[in-house]
């Protein structure tokens, strides 16, 4: 790994973009970070062995920009690239942008002057879904909007911090419509698990709540912009996708069973169960033959890891009757009815 510039001028705010085979929408992200209102902010542009022309366009901005720095490594992942970006960041905050979005020109100087007057260890925002067909909606969370104490976040968050009853997220799901304290960051040894390739903001975010003594949410203010880009995301089930998600699901065993001040073990299971349904799902768009997605469903239903979680637990009473049937029939391994019903 090598960083290509050394610049002494100490910033309040440090930006990390992993970039990673995103030539057409490169341009739009940093253009974005570059007009922010709040000036005093550091770029740091993470090429993640991108073999297409973000090597050099990340150069070239470099050049052009005196507040963009830029780090080459090899190819690691998400995770990886988001780690070197965050072990050169010099900025007592600090937030990671996807290099295939953009944000609001006003969003780092809002959410600065949040943490600063708050004394929170992070903020967070809500964002804005931009479809393919340039539709866009805000997303929004169904927790209040304002300051949460230590508190707070016990009452309010922990009982949904992996996730929610109905197989849903919890609220401090994404790390890009955040800003961290980089102190805060440090102080708890947080970084991306790199052995989780996948929906590694799970883990990330799931660890930093639980750690923070305070946090402030700006409902309604659509500060980061998400695109849906061809190319960029998929919902074809990939190669490897279950070992990943039972490895992150274990690494939050690791972490969670160890602590006394909020029972965690329900949260866990239904998160394991969220990754099977999401995996049994996507196998039928993956373009494999009949057999092939039969026998990738067959070892999602006979893992250990998926055993355990449906090891006496109870069924939600808010679940559609649906996804009750859905969940029963990889409970008991009727993985035929389960792709009659799912595809």
């Amino acid at each position: 790994m090598s960083c290509l510039d050394n610049r002494k001028n100490k910033t309040l705010v440090s930006v990390v973009v992993p970039v990673y085979k995103v030539e057409k929408y490169l341009d739009r992200c940093v253009k974005s970070l570059v007009n922010q209102t709040y000036k005093d902010i550091e770029i740091i542009l993470v090429d993640d062995g991108s073999p297409d022309s973000c090597p050099g366009l990340c150069d070239e901005y470099r050049n052009k920009y005196e507040n963009i720095r830029v780090v080459h490594k090899k190819n690691g992942g998400l995770s990886s690239a988001r780690n070197a970006g965050l072990s050169e960041a010099k900025g007592e905050y600090v937030g990671f942008v996807d290099s295939d979005d953009d944000v609001d020109i006003h969003m780092y100087e809002r959410m600065y002057q949040v943490i600063t007057s708050e004394k929170v260890d992070f903020v967070m925002s809500d964002y804005i879904r931009v479809l393919d067909e340039g539709n866009q909606h805000l997303k929004t969370l169904d927790i209040q909007e304002g300051r949460y104490d230590k508190a707070a976040i016990r009452e309010k968050i922990f009982p949904k911090l992996i996730m929610g009853e109905n197989l849903e997220y919890g609220p401090l799901l994404s790390v890009c419509h955040c800003l961290y304290r980089t102190e805060f960051l440090k102080e708890h040894q947080l970084t991306f698990d790199e052995e989780v390739r996948w929906s590694e903001d799970n883990i990330f975010s799931a660890f930093a709540g639980y750690y923070a003594d305070s946090f402030y949410y700006l409902k309604g203010e659509g500060l980061y912009h998400y695109y849906n880009n061809p190319g960029t995301i998929t919902t074809a089930y990939r190669t490897g996708a279950w070992n990943v998600y039972c490895t992150m699901n274990r690494h939050l065993h690791q972490f969670f069973d160890s602590v006394s001040e909020y029972d965690f073990q329900r949260q866990l299971k239904l998160h394991m169960i969220f990754y099977a349904c999401n995996c049994m799902g996507q196998v039928g768009q993956s373009g494999e033959s009949k057999e092939k997605q039969m026998e990738i469903r067959k070892r999602i239903l006979n893992s250990h890891e998926l055993k355990e979680a449906f090891a006496k637990f109870s069924f939600p009473k808010e679940w559609s009757w649906k996804l009750k049937l859905q969940v029963m029939l990889m409970k008991h391994k009727w993985k035929k009815l389960y792709s009659i019903l799912i595809g």
